[in-house]
């Protein structure tokens, strides 16, 4: 089998429109295949999360992944993901292991790192952190998960009633 997969040089979050997700408190959310994610593995790779195609700035009050399919692919021995800022990797959402052998499938991960812990972080760049064993996020042939944030840019944002 050889077909090819886009590679994502950023995630996008979009505003969320669905009531359960707003009734957690999060307002931005980006579903992801994580097979697009990047080729490398065996080391932490940082893709970037984006709002209306620029880093993010401004305050993140909080993050979640919820992880809709676990990593299945030919070689790969082990899958996480985290969030976190430029100086903090995992200091929104600590690394959750999205392998199939985890045990993970459904589970919601919310502001599990440190700098969730004080409710409030100001940023100027926030990444997703992937780290594959064995083979690189491109050979999975199953993994999803959902980003969830609560963000308010610093430059303000539309705000209807």
């Amino acid at each position: 089998l050889n077909h090819r997969r886009y590679i994502k040089m950023a995630i996008e979050l979009k505003k969320v429109q669905n009531v359960e997700t707003l009734a957690l408190g999060f307002n931005y959310e980006a579903s992801i295949d994580l097979s697009t994610l990047g080729t490398t593995a065996g080391s932490a790779t940082a893709v970037d999360i984006q709002v209306g195609g620029a880093a993010m700035a401004g305050g993140v009050f909080g993050a979640a992944i919820i992880v809709d399919e676990l990593v299945v692919g030919t070689s790969i021995t082990d899958a996480t993901i985290a969030i976190g800022d430029d100086g903090d990797a995992d200091g929104f959402v600590d690394e959750v292991d999205v392998f199939n052998d985890s045990g993970n499938l459904g589970k919601i991960f919310a502001n599990t790192g440190a700098l969730s812990v004080v409710g409030f972080h100001l940023v100027s760049a926030v990444d997703l952190t992937y780290n594959f064993t064995g083979e690189g996020p491109d050979v999975a042939t199953e993994g999803k998960i959902r980003l969830l944030m609560k963000y308010y840019p610093t430059a303000g944002e539309l705000f209807a009633s």
